[in-house]
């Protein structure tokens, strides 16, 4: 493995071995390596001609899109790094990520700028049309440089700057990790624990502001593959096992609360795979066995990894002959790869005795963006590496080596959490709530709810009522946070419990489960049978005695992928075609069922309709069935 190449290099002899072949498909017209190429010099000689710099950084605000792969190449030809903004996060916390890496230029998808408030007032060329615009000037974009620039960029190597990719930071702030090229290099080329090469299509699903989408578009670019691209940012499981069967995909990446979904919902749509990769958190053994039973051709592999480390640090490939009372293993660290088991002081520890994880090799970040002091002290030289020296990354992640070389997980040293299979630092959580001058201290924790999901809970200080002051917080921290890291209940106290030195006692605050009611009235009783049916599936997947036709399913603690399981469960039952996006334009009990009824005409359970009473019935115990909480669904 040559880790001192770029991953542009690597693409250029790519596309010179296969020009002729698909490179993307599935975003509009498909796009070969020679097309690709093209397109990427084109963008890179406009940066060069623009006077950008090796090592500058340039934002990239768009979807999943060939657009969006052609401008990482250009960037990279350049001698520059992208920056990944993710449309889907509120505009301050874009800001934020923008003041913090100050991009040179920023890349943006016409529609994005369009339907999208001005989080960036510097300078900005559009993606997808045939100019760009600096403030009020209209210069070369997405044709991007009609003509070849006499400029030239400045070597790099291996361990140059590709991307800074921002993750959940304890400090209050999100912070942005630094990646290097030969991190990517190491991860998809001549590494075992996944196949690549021209006959794999990779299926390009991830937001390219998480790292999984580092492994699909690079796996499959970089040795010759076929990235099938799922456009839509909100795709629904129908929409998933679709796009499989369509692009005939070979190669898949879940996190593990989607893979889970699939397996309950939509596990014949996986049947086109010969290797579905999953992780991001806890694998639940029942569903891997399940599938492992029904997709015999294909391989099941647990992949685990920070983004600190790029993607994936440790793979295992699941046997067989796993059961499903067993505990699935992270496994052996991939190539260019080195991990050890240390104890507080340092020392490698016995195997099969408990310790933190530490990853050296090629795939460890250069550190992150802006922040010296958290760098180094978590980004340490390291001593086992020899002479070749390095860096070595101290996860926070508590393992146990096995016998047999394998690693288990075992759960964190720290406060950091994984909600949807995206790291969450509850920290920062908290540090956001104490900045927003509406409550005098905050608690948060992570717990499994009763319907199965991992979920969050925030405690509140504040002589405030909680009637008026929680749907402030809520509004609050939506401006500030994704949504996956807003607290789903609250509780506010007129004091939290301090330790004898001062610090809150999480240990001591009310269990989560007396915050599973909102703060508000009596739930407004449903009106209807289908509203009634549509309240259980919520109930269900809630972990909910109640909940009120006006209630909000995001006040209540729903996350995007739970509002996925909704969707697949509303289809089950009712067969419509109702689309994931319109649920998140009706997120109320009242409005969903009359969006249903009126564009589907479904009838109300139990009336005269397309399916018999008793065909409705059975459909209802199905589905409702497969959302019974399944242990180790999440950790």
């Amino acid at each position: 493995m040559r880790l001192n190449r770029t991953i542009h290099e690597v693409f250029a002899a790519v596309a010179r071995q296969w020009p002729d072949h698909t490179a993307i498909c599935g975003d509009g017209p498909s796009v070969s390596y020679a097309a690709l190429a093209e397109r990427a010099a084109r963008i890179s000689a406009a940066l060069l001609a623009r006077g950008v710099l090796p090592g500058a950084k340039i934002g990239l605000y768009a979807q999943r899109s060939a657009d969006a792969v052609a401008a990482m190449l250009g960037i990279l030809q350049a001698g520059a790094a992208y920056v990944p903004f993710d449309p889907s996060y509120p505009p301050k916390l874009l800001s934020f990520i923008a003041q913090d890496c100050k991009p040179a230029i920023m890349l943006v998808q016409s529609a994005l700028r369009a339907a999208n408030p001005p989080f960036w007032s510097g300078e900005t060329w559009e993606l997808d049309s045939a100019s760009a615009s600096s403030h009020e000037s209209r210069e070369p974009a997405a044709a991007l440089a009609p003509s070849p620039t006499t400029a030239t960029a400045t070597a790099i190597d291996g361990g140059a700057l590709a991307y800074v990719m921002y993750t959940s930071g304890s400090t209050g702030h999100p912070k942005g990790v630094l990646v290097p090229h030969r991190g990517v290099v190491r991860l998809v080329i001549d590494n075992p624990f996944v196949a690549v090469g021209p006959e794999q299509v990779h299926l390009q699903l991830a937001p390219l502001a998480f790292d999984a989408s580092t492994f699909e578009i690079w796996g499959a670019l970089l040795n010759g593959g076929r990235l099938a691209i799922v456009a839509n940012p909100r795709p629904s499981l129908d929409d998933i096992a679709t796009a499989i069967g369509d692009a005939q995909a070979t190669t898949l990446w879940l996190t593990a609360g989607l893979f889970h979904l699939m397996v309950d919902h939509r596990l014949a749509g996986l049947k086109p795979l010969r290797q579905l990769l999953a992780g991001g958190d806890v694998l639940s053994p029942p569903h891997v066995v399940k599938a492992l039973r029904e997709l015999p051709d294909c391989r099941i592999v647990n992949g685990y990894g920070p983004t600190e480390n790029t993607t994936f640090t440790c793979c295992y490939t699941v046997p067989r002959e796993q059961r499903a009372s067993e505990p699935i293993p992270i496994g052996k660290p991939i190539a260019g790869t080195t991990v050890y088991v240390l104890n507080e002081a340092g020392v490698p520890v016995a195997d099969g005795e408990d310790g933190e994880l530490y990853a050296g090799g090629a795939g460890v970040a250069l550190g992150y963006l802006n922040r010296p002091e958290l760098s180094a002290e978590r980004f340490l030289a390291d001593p086992f590496a020899g002479a070749d020296g390095g860096l070595m990354y101290r996860t926070g992640d508590r393992v146990r080596r096995r016998a047999d070389g394998n690693l288990e997980f075992l759960g964190r040293a720290d406060r950091q959490v994984k909600i949807n299979g995206k790291r969450v630092e509850l920290d920062e959580i908290e540090a956001c709530l104490r900045r927003s001058g509406l409550l005098e201290d905050a608690a948060v924790i992570s717990a499994p709810s009763t319907g199965g999901w991992r979920m969050l809970y925030a405690y509140v200080k504040s002589a405030r009522d909680g009637a008026s002051l929680i749907p402030e917080l809520r509004a609050y921290l939506r401006q500030e946070l994704p949504e996956h890291m807003v607290p789903g209940s609250f509780m506010v106290l007129p004091s939290l419990p301090l330790s004898p030195t001062g610090k809150i006692d999480r240990a001591r605050l009310p269990p989560p489960e007396v915050l599973s009611a909102p703060p508000t009235l009596l739930p407004e009783a449903p009106a209807g049978n289908l509203e009634a049916t549509l309240t259980q599936i919520w109930c269900e997947i809630l972990g909910r005695q109640e909940v009120g036709r006006e209630d909000n399913f995001f006040d209540l603690g729903g996350t995007s992928l739970q509002l996925i399981q909704v969707h697949a469960t509303i289809r089950n039952m009712f067969g419509s075609d109702l689309t994931v996006v319109e649920l998140f334009q009706y997120p109320r009990i009242r409005a969903l069922a009359s969006a249903l009824a009126r564009k589907n005409s479904v009838a109300p359970v139990g009336a005269t309709g397309s399916l018999s009473a008793l065909d409705r019935a059975e459909r209802q115990r199905a589905a409702l069935a497969r959302l019974r909480p399944r242990d180790n669904r999440s950790a």
